[in-house]
């Protein structure tokens, strides 16, 4: 039996603490990607392992949200009453 070769970060050739990058965290109405909607985007901007920037807005989903979602996020649906839609 071979064993597969699993690359890591070093295999990169530039240690991830000198790369500037983005993380991106969206909540949802829902678990799935086909039939649900975005209710709030977040993103932080990292460089040499330092927070340099963020960015977090509500989302009008469009639809409803559920109670279960409400419960899991913190977001109802008076939240997003105002809020953008995602287009914008």
């Amino acid at each position: 039996m071979s064993v597969a070769y699993q690359p890591s970060f070093d295999d990169l050739g530039v240690p991830l603490s000198d790369v500037t990058f983005c993380v991106l965290d969206l909540e949802t109405t829902g678990g799935s990607a086909a039939s649900c909607e975005i209710t709030e985007v977040g993103a932080a901007r990292y460089r040499m392992g330092e927070e340099i920037a963020t960015f977090q807005t509500l989302v009008d989903p469009g639809v409803p949200i559920p109670p279960s979602i409400t419960i899991l996020t913190g977001i109802t649906q008076a939240m997003v009453v105002n809020a953008p839609p995602i287009e914008a």
